[in-house]
């Protein structure tokens, strides 16, 4: 028979989890800096340092967490299922830069260090190719939904991207080349593009890549982006 009470939610327990994680890692005096969820969507975590003595204020609070990533707290609300987030971690290897993996709200399983992760993944999948990360932040192409300037090029916080993690249509991180000038046709995250060849007869390849990290070829300054409509030039300018 169940007994209420008895039962201790999984939001509860993740809280509790952080607590502990909390109480073990500091003294009375030793100040704590976590990621608080404050309620506001434009502005959804600040960062807060406390002391152990402080901590019973905080206890009970969903969606907060700790430590606070290495390039400070997301700029949109993580999404938190049974007391776990999904980031993009960095690999250190170009072909393929970032894993998706899924992690403890509690403590991030250790990736707090981690200057080159994303936190959290964003909702078109992790980049493609290496981000350039300057103070916390990058640069992506934000889609307007003008024909005349379908893209501005923007700085966003590497943390949540200030909310374009759910932006479809934005190009994350912006080609080394810049922005655009023509709106692209995403299909299923991807996007076609003309990849500039060091041949002569045949200059450039028409190939499919993802539109967040453009599979590396963001950093390409010859390639075209997207691939003109009727088709990739036969020569180069």
């Amino acid at each position: 028979m169940h007994r209420p009470g008895k039962t201790i939610s999984k939001s509860l327990t993740a809280v509790l989890i952080l607590a502990i994680s909390i109480l073990a890692a500091c003294t009375a005096t030793t100040p704590i800096t976590f990621c608080h969820a404050t309620g506001d969507a434009a502005n959804p975590y600040t960062e807060l340092t406390i002391t152990r003595d402080q901590i019973k204020d905080y206890i009970g609070l969903p969606n907060d967490f700790y430590p606070v990533p290495a390039n400070g707290c997301p700029t949109s609300l993580l999404v938190v299922s049974d007391g776990k987030i999904s980031i993009c971690h960095a690999t250190g290897d170009e072909t393929t830069p970032y894993n998706e993996i899924t992690v403890s709200a509690a403590g991030l399983n250790g990736h707090d260090k981690h200057a080159g992760d994303i936190v959290p993944a964003p909702v078109g999948g992790c980049p493609t190719g290496v981000l350039v990360i300057s103070d916390g932040k990058i640069s992506i192409c934000h889609v307007t939904g003008s024909e005349t300037n379908p893209y501005n090029e923007i700085t966003v916080s590497v943390n949540g991207l200030n909310g374009h993690d759910g932006h479809a249509g934005d190009i994350i991180p912006a080609p080394a080349g810049g922005c655009p000038t023509t709106l692209l046709v995403v299909n299923d995250g991807k996007i076609t593009i003309c990849h500039a060849t060091a041949s002569a007869t045949n200059p450039y390849n028409k190939i499919t890549v993802s539109i967040n990290g453009l599979n590396g070829h963001g950093k390409h300054a010859g390639d075209i982006i997207p691939a003109p409509a009727g088709g990739c030039p036969t020569t180069k300018p």
